[in-house]
């Protein structure tokens, strides 16, 4: 083998193997969420709901009048 041709394909593992640990990395640094998955769905979906019914359903939320 030409060494011209195994020294490109060794710079081209180095760099690939440069980039997967880069992106390992960053992946690594991300925060991470303590909550459950059906929390976090769960939180969304009763914010879609409120934000579905309008200001008007806002409004009615409030404290209800005793008779």
């Amino acid at each position: 083998m030409n060494y011209h041709i195994a020294e490109q394909i060794a710079r081209d593992r180095l760099r690939e193997a440069r980039q997967i640990a880069a992106q390992a990395n960053l992946i690594k640094d991300l925060p991470r969420n303590g909550e459950p998955l059906r929390v976090t769905v769960g939180l969304g979906l009763i914010r879609m709901g409120r934000w579905l019914a309008g200001p008007a359903a806002k409004r009615q939320t409030g404290r209800r009048a005793t008779a």
